[in-house]
């Protein structure tokens, strides 16, 4: 940006449930997270989204890049605010949904690989996490 920051407010309580948190990743996201979370703000300067650079009163969020909760590395975490965020995260987010409502009308998979396809790495077990990355599908 060239100087001039825009700051919006109230975009929390429009969006407060815009990034909800899976019920099986709330454990990654306690007071170590939140600690982790405040250090970036505080290196970035504020709650500036990284991608389109809107500065936010309150409600930034930490966006995984590769979308594993437990790799908090600062190359990993970026600060988005919630509409980059969702749209960071929705291909990933449809490809779960396709999955469950596969899974929830008896879809029989032809190859493992294509069924764990929509999952985060640390998700994939062993054995075919190292496969995946031998096809490349990762």
């Amino acid at each position: 940006m060239d100087g001039a920051r825009r700051i919006v407010r109230g975009w929390n309580a429009v969006f407060s449930d815009a990034m909800p948190i899976r019920k099986e990743h709330r454990r990654f996201y306690g007071p170590e997270w939140r600690a982790f979370r405040l250090k970036l703000i505080e290196e970035a300067g504020g709650e500036i989204c990284s991608v389109c650079g809107i500065e936010l009163a309150e409600g930034i969020n930490g966006s995984h890049e590769d979308h594993d909760p437990t790799n908090t590395n600062p190359e990993n975490v970026k600060l988005k605010c919630p509409g980059c965020h969702a749209k960071h995260d929705a291909p990933h987010r449809i490809a779960i949904q396709r999955r469950r409502k596969a899974e929830s009308e008896g879809q029989a998979w032809l190859l493992p690989e294509l069924e764990w396809a929509p999952f985060a790495d640390f998700e994939i077990p062993g054995w075919l996490r190292d496969r995946l990355k031998q096809m490349k599908l990762f």
